[in-house]
């Protein structure tokens, strides 16, 4: 292992994920139990996780995962099923997102359908990150070599957390303090 491993950054990514995916669960059950969600804040969130995940976190794991079933072909079908997990995440952030801020549902089916897709999202979320801590970093930490951790580097580019990072005064500022005032009542 060497200093340039990401994998402890892609861990504190994940916990910093788990709390939005938390917040969207919360809207959830919201949803569910009062008829009403914060659907501003909903579709933020889906939002959040659309953007900074899907063009960050999820192409370093998936650079890392690929060296891995290069080093260690067993570990080829997890890396695959991960790889079509991020995929169905993505589909499902993005109808969530529209459904969540273009039209929010009046009720009934719409309502029962957007409870669906986002308690299978929800799911998803905590079963495909809970697979990659337990299962493929450490197997990465493992089989990757000190040269394949510095092409790592090289190829995955740094960016700041828009929503855990500075926070000024952008579109995530909300949010922000939403989950924070969440993590403080917890």
């Amino acid at each position: 292992m060497s200093a340039v491993n990401p994998i402890d950054g892609l861990r504190r990514e994940h916990a910093n994920m788990r709390s939005v995916v938390a917040l969207i669960s919360h809207q959830l059950d919201h949803l569910e139990s009062y008829g009403a969600a914060d659907y501003v804040l909903l579709a933020n969130a889906l939002y959040y996780m659309r953007k900074f995940p899907s063009h960050v976190h999820h192409p370093k794991e998936d650079f890392i995962f690929r060296r891995l079933a290069e080093r260690d072909p067993a570990w080829k079908a997890e890396v695959d099923q991960i790889h079509a997990q991020h995929q169905e995440i993505y589909a499902l952030e993005d109808e969530l997102t529209e459904r969540a801020l273009d039209t929010p549902p009046a009720g009934g089916e719409e309502v029962a359908e957007l409870l669906e897709k986002g308690r299978r999202y929800v799911q998803l979320q905590r079963q495909h990150s809970e697979k990659e801590e337990r299962l493929l970093f450490p197997q990465a930490e493992t089989a990757l070599t000190s040269r394949d951790w510095t092409a790592v580097a090289g190829l995955v580019r740094e960016v700041e957390d828009p929503l855990f990072g500075q926070h000024g005064s952008g579109r995530y500022r909300l949010l922000y303090e939403h989950i924070l005032r969440e993590a403080e009542g917890a």
